[in-house]
């Protein structure tokens, strides 16, 4: 067997969001030699000199379909059928536990029989699939030490399989390496249609119908983004208006389907609301989430865009930003940070909707979106403007927001592919960095250091609400959101 570069497996943080959906039977459980119980594929553990693996001899499966992401194209064409073996609960992913070995431990995955080949992969940032070790063409990687790493194994025809984990532990200056050994895992992956593979039951029992849905593609139907730059704006697509969600977080950006992305605000988030202009948030001291108008490490920092070259070049005016609804437990609001302090309101949920933002041309521009509860929100909201050949152009979008660690993501999502790409690059490349403790300090940074970092986007102009009767204006005057930023 030909091995490519090993690989250390990545330790899995921003995975969690696609964990809920990758269902299957949970394995026999076997006995590591401490007696506790494999929790999925294989507990590695060293005793002296020697290694030693233990693994369920049997694994269930559930079928499930290839999502339309790019990252998941190893696995076969959008659509394909693929089988997953190994889950412990139907809903978390099994694991390779070297949390009681010494040693770095090399893994490769082969095959001694079964119609399809077999694929072993993780997750990495914000839940990237991040493939490991095939049998269609060999490869190894590295388990460290001491670490546990969440893993799927698929197969890619219906067929009963028997395939082999072989590790390998690494020597030292004090002993040499210890022999190889071998797990054993015989499994059936049975012939279904596309559409029994989405009837799938999962969980407890709940069907499609009950609002679950099953297997690989309901774990990524959405892009979970936890940290990193996004913007909101409009574009023209194959010369239709579409709202997108612009992700920068590689080095090639990607415009993505707000139905498809979900943006998870962590309890990293969560600040205490200051004294002064901020009554509108609530009581002073009290608790929100925030992400705020200057990018903070470990968390997402979101802002609005106009500035796509098909925006620049067909529309000579402003943008209508439109808030029409709020979907969650709490109240949403997005303000900015003046350049001397206080707070410029654009949205709140608390009055009247819809509630419309003025954004010049050419404008990137970054504020503070707050939420007073944990739960998901979904925020309705619509781009408009007219052409420079008199057109009005207009369209809506919801964006997606899983507020709190312990809201899952993937029940924030509403859609079921990937984003789409246009002009740029679709680069899945993505990461969480660390928390770093900011505090109010995002609120009140003075003007030098908002010019450095944000660029001069605060303007004055007019802010237009607007009720949902579609009356005046509520408010005698208002902002715009933001002004040109050559970013």
């Amino acid at each position: 067997m030909q091995h490519r570069p090993k690989r250390r497996a990545a330790a899995l943080t921003g995975a969690v969001a696609l964990a809920a959906g990758l269902t299957a039977g949970a394995p026999a459980n076997a006995q590591t030699p401490e007696g506790r119980a494999a929790e999925g594929l294989a507990a590695l553990a060293t005793s002296g000199s020697r290694l030693e693996i233990d693994a369920p001899a049997a694994l269930e499966t559930t079928p499930s379909i290839v999502p339309e992401r790019e990252d998941f194209a190893f696995l076969g064409e959008p659509g394909d059928l693929v089988w997953l073996a190994g889950t412990t609960d139907g809903q978390t992913f099994p694991t390779l536990d070297a949390s009681d070995a010494d040693t770095d431990v090399t893994l490769a995955l082969e095959k001694t029989g079964g119609p399809g080949e077999a694929r072993l992969y993780t997750f990495e940032g914000a839940g990237f699939a991040d493939p490991l070790a095939s049998t269609a063409d060999g490869g190894s990687f590295t388990l460290a030490a001491g670490t546990t790493t969440p893993v799927v194994l698929a197969v890619d025809e219906p067929g009963q399989y028997t395939l082999e984990l072989i590790a390998r532990g690494e020597g030292t200056a004090e002993r040499s390496a210890p022999a190889a050994v071998t797990a054993a895992y015989r499994l059936t992956a049975e012939d279904v249609t596309a559409a029994e593979a989405q009837a799938i039951v999962v969980g407890d029992g709940a069907s499609q119908d009950d609002g679950a849905t099953g297997g690989a593609q309901a774990a990524a139907s959405c892009e979970v983004v936890g940290d990193g730059h996004v913007d909101i704006g409009p574009r023209f697509v194959d010369g239709e208006w579409t709202v997108q969600l612009r992700d920068d977080r590689a080095a090639e950006s990607v415009w993505r389907d707000l139905a498809d992305t979900v943006v998870h605000v962590p309890d990293a988030a969560r600040f205490p609301i200051p004294e002064g202009d901020y009554g509108f948030l609530g009581e002073p001291g009290r608790e929100i989430y925030m992400l705020p108008q200057v990018q903070a490490s470990g968390i997402v920092w979101p802002g609005w865009n106009t500035q796509d070259p098909s925006v620049i070049e067909a529309v000579p005016g402003s943008v209508d930003w439109n808030l029409t609804a709020v979907d969650g437990p709490g109240a949403f609001t997005l303000f900015l940070t003046g350049t001397f302090g206080g707070a410029d309101i654009l949205f709140d949920s608390a009055d009247a909707l819809p509630q419309t933002v003025a954004v010049p041309r050419n404008t990137h521009a970054h504020g503070n979106w707050t939420f007073s509860e944990a739960g998901i929100y979904r925020l309705s909201i619509e781009f408009t403007a007219t052409t420079a050949d008199g057109e009005t152009v207009t369209d809506s979008a919801e964006i997606q927001l899983a507020v709190g660690d312990a809201t899952d993501p993937s029940d924030a999502c509403t859609g079921g592919g990937s984003g789409s790409g246009g002009d740029d690059d679709e680069d899945d490349e993505g990461g969480f960095l660390p928390t770093t403790g900011t505090g109010w300090l995002l609120w009140g940074l003075g003007a030098a250091a908002l010019a450095v970092i944000v660029g001069a986007v605060i303007m004055a102009a007019t802010r237009k609400r607007r009720t949902v009767e579609g009356t005046a204006d509520s408010a005698a005057g208002g902002k715009a959101a933001g002004g040109p930023d050559a970013r």
